[in-house]
């Protein structure tokens, strides 16, 4: 009986380990994020300049990014790439894509060519932003401003 009780224990132990491995091989980056928000913030103290929040009707806020775990990028967005018109059939777009902890990028890839590099400001486990432009003066300082986009993870 105490051999069996033993077994078990082991057992258990493993189980609970492989388990714990598994989540701290998934990247933060792995769900599906929407766009929320645009906000410029101040290059000389770092105050919002402002905060453009994306209405829930819009295409941009319906559409989906969705980062898997296998290194598989899939956008799905609701904007008619021919058209432009805004609608409820969903447009994909999949690629590879690999988010580098240390130098804060995602880098999308096609056939092994890279097609874009975002450079990410701040990820946590519910919010990324990522830096779209760092270059314009905003607020007319003379001091070159920073835009971000906001996502939320669903």
């Amino acid at each position: 009986m105490k051999k069996l009780t033993l077994l078990a224990l082991i057992l258990l132990f493993i189980i609970s380990c492989r388990k714990d491995d598994d989540e701290k091989s998934e990247s933060i980056i792995t769900g599906t994020w929407k766009l929320i928000d645009y906000r410029s913030v101040s290059g000389k103290d770092g105050s919002v300049i402002y905060s453009n929040t994306i209405p829930e009707n819009d295409c941009k806020r319906k559409s989906n990014y969705n980062y898997k775990n296998n290194g598989k990028y899939i956008g799905e967005y609701f904007r008619d790439p021919n058209t432009g018109e805004c609608g409820n059939k969903a447009f994909l777009e999949e690629m590879d894509y690999v988010y580098n902890e240390s130098s804060k990028t995602i880098s999308y890839k096609i056939d092994g060519i890279t097609q874009d590099i975002l450079n990410v400001n701040s990820l946590t486990k519910t919010e990324m932003q990522i830096l779209m432009n760092d270059q314009m003066d905003q607020d007319g300082d003379g001091t070159p401003d920073r835009i971000f986009s906001i996502y939320i993870k669903q």
